[in-house]
């Protein structure tokens, strides 16, 4: 695992310093390699810490995220050079070539985007369910979830037995999770087949990378700021360039966690993919093709 993180984490190291060369006057590339930077020093220094716990999932979120980044921002090159991109006489076709693979080797970003998702939810879970214990015994001890009172786990008013006040059990956190409004949401993240969610997990993943890039860049410009280091301004932009864009994604990615909400088409997605693979290949009709 050791040799797996230190193979990850380095990705966004090496992946700076390739599009160092890149740059000239592009902030695209420019706010990119700053935030792999960031997120590459801050998790080495963790690294360096024994005393620390397990730093898997850092370094998995530096390669998701600058492996990604290296790819659209190579992309962006070639758009910019044209037909010269692809000469051999220029780096930039194997530029391209080199920051494809990135995506699949030191674990494909799929499978570390699961992993990032499902260890984000384990420790969330653990910390909520002591929140909810607690809830719980708040909620009984004051008389709001005596017989007859709050929601069952069905949506409907509680029905059973008179539960004696000042015990907590699992159901009584479940039934506060799954308030009206919340329901599906709550339960979509609390159900075991959560792990088979692939589009769940994949926006769960987006938003924790976004986050702990956020807090990556956020350090270090603020390190920058308090020892006067020279061009701190620029980093200070390039900061706000990034944890803008994350904020907006992350409220994007959010809302569509909500099963009922617009902007989730999870259902349809599924559906097409069901009819394809049922199909064996592309089933719509051609546009010239006539009606029988």
């Amino acid at each position: 695992m050791n040799i797996l993180n230190s193979g990850r984490f380095s990705v966004g190291s090496v992946v700076a310093g390739m599009l160092k060369k890149l740059i000239g006057e592009f902030a695209l590339m420019a706010q990119k390699a700053y935030v792999m930077e960031s997120m590459a020093y801050l998790t080495v220094g963790m690294l360096n810490q024994p005393e620390l716990p397990d730093c898997s999932v850092e370094a998995a979120m530096v390669k998701v995220f600058s492996s990604e980044s290296a790819w659209q921002c190579v992309s962006e090159v070639l758009q910019i050079l044209g037909g010269l991109g692809y000469m051999k006489d220029y780096p930039y076709e194997h530029l391209l070539r080199d920051a494809r693979i990135l995506f699949i080797f030191q674990g494909t970003n799929e499978i570390l985007r699961m992993f990032i998702a499902l260890m984000g939810l384990q420790h969330a879970g653990h910390i909520l369910t002591t929140r909810i214990h607690e809830l719980n015994c708040w909620l009984e001890d004051s008389g709001l979830f005596g017989p007859n009172r709050g929601p069952g786990a069905d949506g409907q008013p509680w029905s059973g037995p008179p539960q004696p006040r000042g015990e907590c059990q699992q159901t009584r956190g479940e039934r506060v999770l799954l308030w009206p409004h919340r329901g599906e949401s709550a339960a979509s993240v609390w159900k075991k087949t959560v792990v088979e969610e692939q589009l769940v997990l994949k926006r769960v993943a987006n938003v924790l990378i976004n986050l702990y890039g956020r807090v990556a860049v956020l350090s270090r410009a603020s390190r920058s700021i308090r020892i006067g280091l020279r061009n701190h301004d620029h980093e200070i932009l390039l900061a706000n360039m990034f944890c803008t864009e994350a904020y907006v994604q992350n409220l994007f990615s959010l809302s569509q966690l909500d099963k009922y909400a617009p902007e989730n088409l999870d259902e349809q997605i599924k559906k097409v993919s069901r009819e394809i693979l049922e199909k064996r290949t592309y089933i719509c009709a051609h546009p010239l093709e006539r009606a029988s």
